[in-house]
């Protein structure tokens, strides 16, 4: 495909730019399927031809970036901000010939265009970048020029990328033919994982950390790669590999985990934030649990100290989480309390009752995980508490309602429907049902 004219850019750019972003990566991903240089075509009116150039210097790297914020960290080693200070670092000072080559690449749309030729240049960016932190460790005002300008505050991210660069070659190689998700660890994928790991660092030393890590990140389950450990430390717990530049992907995992365990700081009172929560729980407790089943975490070892930090966290948070849910239950089923100290009886659609459904539906649907977060005998007990209070609720309208001395029957009919959604969303639908029949049945007697 030949190039087009700075009209014809103008009006597809026009055009991209009314439609959604995932509609465009969709669109984007299917035309590399279909001719790669219409893909790069798409990409030099989306984002402009310094924008394409820049997401060319940097597409070996693309699987490693992304978003911290919104992914875990292991799948985001560079963070997808700082690419752009990156660039125009690169472009207007660092190597303006780099940037020029790679915006040549960006702007030819021909088929078969060979990415592989931007690889020198990478290099030579790396190796640049490197040289330059190293002498700005002597002069404290250039070093925050640039770090202000790289909207950074230390320069270690910036290293990893060069880092990344440097080990291009080497990585290309390295994960040719590997299969973007691997759903299975047996001895025969773990054995090849070592092979590729060790192809990567007899071409290139410091690559075999970023192959490890980037193959991690199209493992199902990541925590698995600690298998491969073994078989290149020839060691199965983290005394030695935590020294080596195989913690990277130790590392990972614990980051990982910190991440989730931000997913559930706060108690989830929405439907919406349930799910979010729900998938925090149940990610931080596969992944420290699966670190601890996979490999020897020793407590007094650098991993162990880390991972049991990061699990007491886990269990005052819940503890937290699981006041919220009690302080919310009482206010929504005032009722099951001894005392009544209020005359308002809230209904679904009153916040504090929707509040206190969701979340007891949160407690129930980490029930599993809760002891993982070491608050299992915890959050067990405020669960049966639960379930407890429901149904004895449940029990007395029906007893109003038996014996005839209900001061509204079609009201406390109602409440009991209204009971009875704590009783299913604590996971006791069947009770809930059964006392419903059993009502239906003294109103039909």
């Amino acid at each position: 495909m030949g190039p087009l004219s700075a009209e014809k850019v103008e009006k597809l750019s026009m055009l991209l730019a009314h439609m959604s972003v995932e509609r465009m990566d969709g669109l984007v991903d299917l035309a590399n399927e279909m001719d790669p240089g219409m893909a790069r075509m798409l990409e030099f009116c989306r984002y402009g031809a310094d924008g394409a150039a820049c997401r060319q210097f940097f597409l070996p790297l693309k699987d490693a970036i992304g978003d911290r914020t919104v992914i875990e960290p292991s799948r985001a080693l560079i963070p997808e901000a700082l690419l752009v200070p990156l660039w125009s670092w690169i472009s207007a000072d660092l190597d303006p010939e780099a940037a020029a080559e790679a915006m040549d690449a960006a702007s030819t749309f021909s088929h078969d265009l060979d990415d592989e030729a931007l690889d020198e240049a990478r290099v030579r960016v790396a190796n640049t970048i490197i040289e330059t932190l190293d002498e700005l460790k002597h002069e404290p005002k250039e070093s925050k020029r640039l770090r202000h300008q790289l909207g950074v505050t230390d320069f270690e991210e910036v290293r990893s990328i060069a880092g990344l660069l440097i080990s291009v070659p080497a990585l290309r190689e390295a994960m040719d033919g590997l299969p973007d998700e691997i759903e299975k660890m047996d001895d025969e994928v773990c054995a090849e994982l070592r092979d590729r790991y060790e192809q990567a660092i007899e071409k290139q030393p410091e690559a075999g950390v970023w192959v490890l890590l980037m193959t991690m990140a199209r493992v199902q389950k990541p925590w698995r790669m600690l298998r491969v450990f073994e078989r290149i430390a020839r060691r199965d717990d983290d005394f030695l590999l935590t020294h080596t530049d195989m913690s990277g992907v130790g590392e990972a995992l614990l980051s990982d985990a910190a991440f989730y365990l931000k997913g559930f700081q706060t108690a989830p009172t929405t439907p919406e934030a349930v799910e979010r929560c729900v998938e925090a729980v149940t990610q931080f407790a596969a992944v420290t649990v699966g670190m601890i089943r996979e490999i020897g975490i020793r407590k007094d070892g650098s991993w162990g100290k880390r991972l049991f930090a990061l699990r007491t966290s886990a269990s005052e948070q819940m503890g937290v989480i699981h006041a919220e849910a009690r302080r919310l239950f009482e206010h929504a089923l005032p009722e099951t309390m001894s005392r009544r100290w209020t005359k308002e009886t809230p209904h679904p659609g009153d916040a504090v009752f929707d509040q206190a459904e969701a979340l007891c539906g949160f407690l129930y649907r980490v029930k599993d995980d809760a002891a993982r977060t070491a608050t299992g005998n915890a959050h067990a007990h405020l669960l049966d508490e639960f379930r407890e209070m429901s149904e004895q609720a449940g029990e007395d309208i029906l007893a109003r309602l038996r014996r005839n001395v209900s001061e509204d029957e079609e009201a406390d009919h109602q409440r009991l429907r209204e009971v009875t959604r704590f009783l299913d969303v604590l996971g006791m639908r069947e009770t809930g049902e059964v006392l419903l029949r059993r009502a239906a049945a003294v109103q039909a007697a």
